[in-house]
């Protein structure tokens, strides 16, 4: 038995596969190597990763900046756990994190994934009311179709049936905001007739739950998993000014839009500047580039000072063993010199517009709804799941990998992908709609 089929029987036999049907009859790839915006299969295929990964291989695969770093810090020191001491990658990423945010954004917690993030940054929100004095400030406010990670507090924040469904008892305390989407044409495009939820009937939520019983306002600034919903221009604002209307902290989830994939460094950027920015920010994704599990929960100065006057240890109860874990920060720190090296925040503002006026000529197709996306986050709406399915496969068997979930198609390529590279995706995957869409039609 060759390597590569006992690693197909391990996957068969042992292997569970997260967000996946137990028995799909879909041949699974075997991915065992990547370099830039490719990845080999053990077959010697070679595939455009129009994905990178999930929406986390920020700088591609194989890069060496990278490599080394991981390999430097792994053969000095793996890491240890920052409840005891400090470690120079920790300290030094912190630090870096702090210059790329807007003061008073100024002090970072690790942990190790998004949906760890959400599950910090919540329970720090409302440990700060306590401590504040407004123990009955509890309710957290999440946009309806919102995502924000797969563990029990964070699957309590959307309301998505798919993702909720038999896992209660959830958590107490959440609430849902109306997704600033235009419910008439269920598009995440906004046109002139469009009726778009906004600062109106958010106050009326707000004010009918009590806004002294609210913690936070917890939202995407795209909404990924969501379908790449784009809010209209201000929503953010709007946000922020109802949070300080009524004390409520605003966090950001830029788990999946942050360091540079929405053609700005932080997706929260292209509606708040430094003077009405978050007071809390998550992310995850793009910070280390997909080569080591490490997330991030930033937040301001102030309240990060409360926490001294936590009655029970004058700090903050909450940590992961390998939160902040050394490798996974020089790993992060890499990272951030690629993208400020190689100006890849503007490079995937670049190729996002290029992307983003190939892919919008798919609006043409009769089973494609609409075309959407901010830099190099964009989504083809299918009109049904299997649609969708189908034009996926099809551009795999073609050599493009791009990310189905639900009948939003996600275009999401590593941000050091080239013009090339882009033109060639979007040829594939508009001749796999194409042919999708005329079979459709057909039948």
């Amino acid at each position: 038995m060759n390597r590569a089929l006992t690693v197909r029987e391990a996957d068969r036999q042992h292997l569970w596969h997260p967000w996946s049907p137990l028995d799909s009859n879909h041949e699974r790839l075997v991915l065992v190597e990547g370099d830039g915006s490719h990845v080999r299969d053990d077959h010697g295929r070679t595939f455009l990763d129009l994905r990178a990964g999930t929406l986390n291989a920020t700088v591609g695969y194989s890069h060496p900046t990278v490599v080394q770093a991981l390999s430097h810090q792994a053969g000095r020191l793996m890491t240890w756990d920052l409840a005891e001491v400090t470690t120079l990658p920790a300290a030094e990423l912190a630090h870096r994190i702090a210059s790329l945010l807007p003061p008073p954004l100024g002090r970072t917690l690790f942990c190790n994934s998004g949906s760890e993030a959400t599950e910090a940054a919540l329970k720090i929100a409302r440990m700060w009311h306590h401590i504040e004095g407004c123990d009955e400030r509890m309710v957290v406010l999440s946009y309806a179709d919102g995502y924000h990670g797969a563990t029990a507090a964070a699957i309590a924040t959307t309301a998505a049936p798919f993702r909720r469904e038999g896992t209660g008892p959830l958590p107490n305390g959440y609430a849902h905001l109306a997704t600033p989407r235009c419910a008439g044409c269920a598009s995440g495009t906004h046109h002139e007739h469009c009726r778009v939820p906004g600062a109106v009937e958010w106050e009326e939520q707000i004010l009918a739950i009590g806004p002294e019983n609210i913690a936070a306002v917890l939202v995407e600034p795209v909404l990924s998993v969501g379908g790449v919903i784009v809010p209209p221009p201000g929503r953010l604002h709007d946000l922020r000014a109802l949070c300080d209307r009524y004390g409520m902290l605003l966090i950001v989830d830029e788990v999946a839009t942050g360091y540079g994939r929405t053609g700005r460094l932080f997706g929260f950027e292209h509606d708040l500047n430094a003077q009405a920015a978050p007071d809390i920010v998550t992310t995850s994704k793009g910070l280390t580039g997909g080569y080591a599990p490490l997330a991030a929960v930033t937040v301001r100065d102030d309240i990060y000072s409360a926490f001294a006057r936590d009655p029970l240890l004058g700090g903050l109860r909450h940590g992961h063993t390998t939160g902040g874990h050394a490798t996974a920060c020089a790993a992060a720190l890499a990272v951030l010199d690629v993208i400020e090296r190689d100006s890849l925040v503007a490079a995937a503002a670049d190729r996002g517009s290029q992307l983003l006026a190939l892919l919008q000529m798919l609006t043409e197709c009769v089973g494609v709804r609409d075309v959407r996306g901010r830099g190099l986050m964009i989504g083809v709406e299918m009109a049904s799941i299997e649609l969708a399915e189908q034009v996926s496969r099809a551009a795999q068997d073609a050599g493009v990998l791009v990310r189905g979930f639900g009948p939003v198609l996600t275009v999401a390529p590593p941000l050091t992908i080239s013009a090339d590279e882009a033109r060639m995706g979007a040829e594939v995957l508009t001749d796999a709609v194409r042919a999708a869409t005329t079979v459709a039609v057909a039948s």
